[in-house]
């Protein structure tokens, strides 16, 4: 985040006066909290991750201790009684090596990809387990209840039901799962959503006479289906895949839930989460609103804007952590601050042979990144007791979280990989996603006008949080996949006073992945999309109204509807301004993928674009000179 919307806390002026005046340690305590914090989360918690074998000798819980750290990691299997003897906090981690595919399961994923990439052959992708299996459940059961029983006693800080978990490798496209027991509870799990076959038949251009019939396309069969119809001219239609991983993100959440609800059955006073959480993606259950809503707590790795998405949709009680690796003290102090500004709860410190904090032998000796970590950490304890009774601003800025998007975008993005696109893996994706560049273009752009913006989810939407939670500008980065029920609550949104902002492609498709006639949210923009994806961006163009070059163009033959207004350059449209009801809505018709790369004196552009399209944000104050040259616009 920017410096400034980083500092931007609401505060009484007796808060205020005290943090210059009286002591941290005074501090600590907030005034008042909207939710009882789980126990142990009233402080920031600092946990050491060291690899190796268990080390339990008093030297080394004294040398820890004399570290800084709070907690240390403790293996399921191991006996937690220890730490209570150390006057240490713990967590307990992995209890369900199921939930992922590496170390000694690795083996396991590895087969199963090389079989079904050489083969294309259904048979290797069965899950292992599958979460659907009932013997999964018998198996599982009585090992959570087991575990529980065997450290609740001890009051763990937290339960890890496994580190770095996913329905395959990580972020990696991987078809899982054709199980049978998946395949029957994908078809009651459609049922409830089409209400009839007839429904999902012509959803899915399908002819499935009975519901036993149907079965999902892999990803080599809608790759062959798109090929056809581009070739032909035809819409797309991702639907008979899309479903499917739409079915596993929930399959996947509610498996974690589920476990969740065993667990607290035991021991309702430790939260239940995961830890090394991907980016948002189509592959391996990263569908981060579900996943959000079935733990009490979450570390993430923070790539593609995760962090940030999370913090908007997790409980509010909820620990975040991070992990923080290497010797580099300046970064981590970088991290870590910003970290701590952002909400999180507590910090996991990476210890392995290559970068120890504190040395593996008898006298248990603080090394010098041990050192430098220890002073970094004793000062956010102190400040998280400061910022735990503040309340960051809220500006009532939105972006929109579109799983369905997410599905539609990779598809897309895919087509440059060919036949290749099962090597798309996480770390290549990371870098290589369209809509996640465009996303954190919105982000950056927010944050440099000194805005914080928050993530809603398309089920939010739907079920009218706009209205009710009382935004007052909303952005739709790269919004392709809608549903109907979202488009009207959108509609309804800006009827009742509230600024939209869209860039190409806005609900052209419907949350199923499948290519409409035209866009659903068009008459609100005022504008008439083609039922077709521009697979490249065309020629830079200025933006006269503000003197701003170059924007680069998205559709240079995006048709313009009255009574909506433009700003264009030799015809071609850029930016199409439209009232509806006492709100207002922007169609961005610039290839906003350009900004998250381009230098910083052209990212200011986008700046100084965004804040003549927001005043009701506020942004006209910073820079006044910018903000009438878009009245036309407006009015």
């Amino acid at each position: 985040m920017s410096e400034q919307s980083r500092f931007r806390f609401r505060v009484g002026w007796e808060a205020l006066l005290a943090t210059f005046l009286v002591p941290v340690s005074l501090l600590a305590q907030p005034a008042s909290m909207p939710e009882k914090p789980w126990r142990g989360w009233d402080s920031y918690q600092v946990i050491l991750w060291s690899a190796g074998e268990t080390l339990t000798s008093p030297a080394w819980y004294e040398g820890i201790r004399a570290a800084g750290y709070t907690a240390e990691q403790c293996p399921v299997s191991d006996d937690s009684r220890r730490f209570l003897n150390a006057h240490l906090g713990f967590y307990v981690e992995n209890l369900v090596s199921g939930l992922g595919f590496h170390d000694s399961r690795a083996a396991l994923y590895d087969a199963d990809w090389k079989a079904y990439t050489a083969s294309e052959d259904r048979r290797f992708l069965i899950r292992k387990p599958c979460l659907d299996d009932p013997a999964l459940w018998d198996d599982v059961t009585p090992r959570l209840v087991a575990q529980v029983r065997m450290h609740a006693r001890q009051n763990p800080l937290l339960y890890d039901l496994r580190d770095e978990p996913s329905l395959g490798s990580f972020a990696s496209p991987m078809d899982y799962c054709f199980c049978n027991y998946t395949l029957q509870a994908f078809r009651e799990w459609l049922k409830s959503r089409y209400g009839s076959l007839a429904e999902l038949n012509r959803e899915w251009e399908s002819s499935f006479s009975a519901w036993n019939d149907v079965v999902p396309a892999t990803t080599y069969e809608i790759k062959a289906r798109e090929k056809t119809s581009l070739a032909s001219g035809r819409p797309e239609n991702y639907a008979p895949w899309a479903d499917h991983k739409a079915y596993m993100d929930y399959s996947f959440a509610s498996a974690i839930n589920r476990m969740r609800a065993i667990i607290h059955r035991y021991d309702p006073q430790t939260p239940v989460g995961i830890a090394g959480v991907q980016m948002p993606s189509a592959w391996g259950g990263f569908d981060l609103w579900q996943l959000s809503q079935s733990v009490d707590w979450m570390e993430p790795y923070d790539i593609a804007n995760s962090r940030a998405i999370l913090g908007s949709f997790l409980p509010r009680r909820a620990p975040v952590l991070a992990t923080y690796f290497g010797n580099d003290a300046a970064k981590l102090r970088r991290q870590a601050w910003s970290r701590l500004l952002d909400g999180d709860r507590g910090a996991i410190v990476w210890d392995d042979s290559d970068s120890r904090v504190v040395a593996h032998y008898a006298a248990a000796t603080i090394t010098p990144r041990g050192e430098a970590i220890r002073e970094l950490f004793r000062e956010l304890r102190s400040a998280a007791g400061m910022l735990a009774g503040l309340r960051r601003e809220d500006d009532r800025v939105a972006i929109h979280y579109s799983q369905p998007s997410i599905r539609v975008h990779w598809m897309f993005d895919s087509r440059e990989d060919g036949d290749t696109w099962p090597k798309r893996f996480s770390s290549y994706e990371a870098g290589h996603s369209r809509l996640a560049k465009v996303r954190n273009t919105f982000v950056q752009i927010l944050e440099g006008l000194g805005i914080t913006p928050a993530f809603l989810s398309s089920e939010q939407i739907e079920a009218g949080e706009l209205t009710r939670g009382g935004y007052r500008i909303l952005l739709l980065p790269q919004s392709v996949a809608m549903s109907a029920r979202e488009c009207r609550a959108v509609e309804d949104f800006v009827r009742g006073g509230g600024v939209v902002v869209a860039d190409n492609m806005a609900a052209t498709m419907d949350e199923h992945g499948r290519r409409l006639q035209g866009g659903q949210l068009d008459e609100l923009f005022g504008v008439r999309q083609k039922p077709v994806w521009q697979g490249e961006s065309h020629s830079p163009l200025s933006l006269s109204a503000l003197g701003l070059a170059p924007f680069t163009t998205y559709d240079p033959s995006l048709t313009i509807v009255a009574p909506a207004r433009r700003d264009t350059v030799s015809g071609a449209p850029m930016v199409v301004a439209k009232r509806t009801g006492a709100g207002r809505t922007y169609f961005l018709n610039i290839d906003m993928r350009e900004a998250d790369s381009t230098r910083a004196s052209r990212f200011g552009n986008y700046v100084k674009l965004f804040e003549s399209l927001l005043p009701a944000a506020g942004a006209e104050s910073r820079s006044e000179e910018h903000t009438s040259e878009l009245q036309s616009l407006r009015h």
